[in-house]
């Protein structure tokens, strides 16, 4: 039985990334680790999130916080506080850590146990779009595409902070949700674990305490919408 975790959207909050890494490690059969993106931004962990995801990850794509870092996303792409972390981790990254951003990938296509995946962070249309959709109708246009695009048994994105799952005859499509920040209303640490024979997907959510990051962007003077959204998962 192999199973893989799948993780996305830390965002240098490290509490909530050992959480889950805690987690997996007891856990049985969980062979490897995908993160789907931005390790960075946001909370002021930066290097020891991606020192975290660079040891126990097989694969980790680019995020669009980690494009900006490494200067491949314009500011104009972030709002105010966003692009505000973007420089503050800038000027607090290794340059092994910086190095190693710029390694990533922003497309992948993956194969494990005769089933292909496709990896990005954002769309396969393209790199940094949100995936989603408000209707049931429009979900369905939409993987319809994406599966059409890819040409993959599965799809695997991040970026929207949100958990879902959604089967489509014999596709899969899969969004982790968020480590570091989610924003769906339901506050904690979010990630998923794919049993791939047969092909299954379980949705994993921990609670955790986050206000020592709170206490530390407070020190630091960093913006307290960050912090506080935090409470609520939004």
């Amino acid at each position: 039985m192999t199973k893989i975790a799948v993780i996305s959207d830390i965002h240098s909050n490290i509490y909530a990334l050992e959480e889950v890494l805690k987690d997996i490690q007891k856990r049985k059969n969980i062979k490897e680790i995908i993160c789907l993106g931005d390790t960075v931004g946001y909370y002021p962990f930066p290097n020891e999130c991606a020192e975290l995801i660079r040891d126990h990850c097989s694969i980790s794509m680019l995020g669009n916080h980690d494009a900006g870092v490494i200067g491949d996303e314009p500011a104009f792409f972030f709002n105010p506080t966003a692009y505000e972390m973007i420089t503050w981790t800038q000027k607090n990254l290794s340059q092994s850590n910086l190095k190693w951003l710029t390694s990533l990938p922003r497309r992948k296509t993956i194969e494990r146990k005769k089933k292909s995946i496709y990896l990005v962070h954002g769309s396969p249309f393209k790199t940094f779009d949100y995936l989603d959709a408000y209707s049931e109708e429009q979900w369905n246009h939409m993987l319809r595409n994406a599966f059409d695009e890819t040409g993959t048994d599965m799809l695997m994105v991040g970026h929207t902070h949100v958990p879902v799952k959604v089967k489509m005859n014999s596709k899969h499509f899969l969004n982790p949700g968020s480590i570091g920040q989610p924003r769906h209303g339901v506050p904690g640490a979010f990630y998923s674990i794919v049993n791939m024979n047969p092909l299954t997907i379980s949705m994993i959510h921990l609670k955790y305490d986050f206000s020592p990051l709170q206490k530390k962007m407070e020190e630091l003077g960093l913006p307290k919408s960050l912090s506080e959204r935090l409470n609520h998962g939004v």
